[in-house]
């Protein structure tokens, strides 16, 4: 045990497994490097809940032992009934199992949203910080905590290369989708409303406002970076980029609108605004132009079917309505 505890000692460590990062407040946050797989422990999470290390226990035991088809766990607690919530073999510096990033998340929404027998800060805090999981995700909240990124990947077993590279795929159309679907109309939509009460509305505006954002991130404009990585006008930039890139622009989006839309401020000023509380000390770099996102959702796709054909089972990963194990997540 004093092993381990020297092995991640610190408040941001690594081990040959783990990183880890630990709050002033004792939350404490961990990832497997080779996976990017991530979690808190029974303490760490009751820590940041205001609530003993016990009742996190006892939450757990309880949802472990519930039945999947009828129980009477709250809302945000049921599709773990009857799972295991561990990062498995992985554990704290105690020796205890590590919560999966999941099960952490639905945790917060309860104490958030659900439980009275939590104190007004500590509740405060959980509603929060629930706002960003929602937006971000529990996986990605938690590598912003441990700083982990896909280039920590040990190395892996061939078989698992396609699994690893499949999950980080779906997590980026994911990100990409709630960016066109949600965030683009929303800030589109804030501008419009600007424009028109402010007589000001023309295409400029919008264009002036994407080049605000990408000067404040790349240092370039959007023209800029076509040239640069030898694109066409048509090309959309956002299908480019991997994951982390897209949720900056994504966060910068959503601020943005509510400035423009509920502080009044012009649109380009607006995104200055959201910079400085999402990035303050950032410093421009381009972003790597990638793979589009939707033609490699295609390729692994056909690779997936290739695959499953050649082992004559149905791979979980490509089952659109099969039941998704919440660990997985």
């Amino acid at each position: 045990m004093r092993q381990l505890a020297a092995q991640l000692g610190g408040r941001d460590s690594r081990s040959n497994d783990l990183l880890r990062h630990v709050d002033p407040d004792g939350a404490e946050y961990f990832t497997v490097k080779a996976t990017g797989q991530s979690g808190m422990s029974h303490s760490g999470l009751a820590r940041f809940l205001g609530v003993p290390r016990q009742r996190v226990s006892k939450w757990v035991k309880r949802v472990q032992e519930a039945n999947r088809a009828e129980n009477s766990l709250p809302n945000c607690l049921k599709p773990f009934a009857g799972w295991d919530l561990v990062l498995t073999g992985y554990f704290d510096i105690e020796g205890r199992n590590i919560l999966t990033d999941g099960f952490c998340a639905a945790m917060i929404e309860y104490y958030a949203s659900y439980s009275k027998q939590v104190n007004k800060e500590s509740q405060v805090k959980a509603q929060q910080t629930l706002d960003l999981i929602k937006h971000l995700g529990m996986r990605f909240f938690i590598h912003k905590k441990t700083g982990w990124k896909s280039s920590d990947r040990s190395s892996c077993p061939v078989e698992t290369n396609f699994e690893l590279e499949f999950e980080a795929h779906r997590v980026r159309l994911s990100v990409r989708e709630i960016l066109r679907l949600e965030e683009y109309p929303e800030l589109k939509s804030a501008i419009t409303e600007y424009g028109q009460k402010h007589h000001c509305l023309c295409p400029k505006l919008f264009s002036d406002t994407h080049d605000a954002m990408n000067k404040l991130l790349q240092g370039l404009k959007a023209r800029e970076i076509r040239e640069q990585n030898k694109l066409s006008r048509n090309v959309s930039l956002r299908d480019h980029y991997d994951t982390r890139p897209l949720m900056d622009y994504s966060a910068i989006s959503r601020l943005t609108a509510n400035q423009i839309r509920y502080q009044e401020k012009h649109p380009v000023e607006a995104v200055r605004i959201a910079f400085e509380l999402l990035l303050p000390k950032h410093t421009p770099q381009s972003v790597p132009i990638i793979e589009n996102v939707y033609r490699a959702d295609k390729r692994l796709r056909n690779v997936g079917n290739q695959r499953r054909l050649k082992v004559g089972v149905q791979l979980s990963l490509f089952t659109d309505d099969l039941a998704i194990n919440p660990q997985l997540l």
